[in-house]
């Protein structure tokens, strides 16, 4: 499977926000049959084991500071016993975090084919869902992805916002999102991820009740940078289902 290289000109109106959001391009093709087998080879019970030790240490991973602010809001918010959702995974490091912080269950729901190797971890696709109410969600660098197709997504300008619709109905009311996505000065950056600033971000989060953000600074949205060494700036929100 190809992922899309550019934006569709019958699109490219409704990506651009009526040209209020500014559109760069970086081509990945996730989706491929090569890249999956890449990724799948990260599911396995040594390295979910090894991202445990990494975790007790309060390492960080992939995403860097991200990880910081996650045990920070872990400590303040705790998931313990509760069952919880993961939006996308291509390690296991944030299933990992949620059974290392007491979580009863976790369920990830994932476009593509995950087996599972842990009796506490189910992987689903998202036509799996079914009537299930998580507790808590965790979506990690997640929904900026939805709808650029670099996953193997179908292209939609708002697929970002469709997603967190769709959180609404499957996180029972009252229950926590643990957010995190990159923010900046808004843009697209087909197809490899959105960034939210002062016009997406409030979209966004609208109908949710934001309990607090771990690494948030003033300015944060004013900042048109890819972040440091080339990796997104992504604060983590705690967002309320009301």
């Amino acid at each position: 499977m190809k992922a899309p290289e550019s934006i569709p000109y019958s699109m490219f109106v409704k990506y651009s926000m009526q040209g209020n959001t500014k559109i760069e391009y970086s081509y990945r093709n996730d989706c491929s049959e090569e890249t999956q087998e890449l990724i799948n080879n990260n599911f396995t019970e040594e390295i979910f084991v090894q991202s445990l030790e990494k975790i007790k240490k309060r390492e960080q991973n992939y995403y860097g500071p991200t990880d910081t602010w996650m045990y920070e809001a872990l400590e303040k918010y705790p998931v313990d016993g509760k069952h919880v959702a993961i939006f996308g995974s291509t390690h296991p490091w944030y299933e990992a975090m949620a059974i290392s912080h007491g979580a009863s269950k976790c369920t990830v729901i994932e476009y593509s084919k995950r087996k599972s190797f842990h009796e506490k971890i189910q992987y689903i696709q998202p036509h799996e869902v079914g009537e299930t109410k998580y507790d808590v969600c965790f979506s990690i660098s997640s929904f900026e992805h939805d709808g650029l197709g670099r996953y193997g997504d179908p292209l939609d300008p708002d697929g970002d916002l469709k997603a967190m619709e769709n959180a609404k109905n499957i996180i029972r009311k009252d229950g926590l999102m643990f957010l995190s996505i990159p923010a900046g000065y808004d843009k697209v950056v087909f197809n490899l991820h959105r960034v939210y600033g002062e016009k997406r971000m409030p979209m966004l989060l609208s109908n949710w009740d934001q309990l607090d953000l771990f690494g948030g600074y003033h300015g944060m949205f004013t900042n048109d940078t890819n972040g440091v060494n080339g990796s997104p700036y992504q604060p983590v929100y705690v967002i309320k289902n009301t």
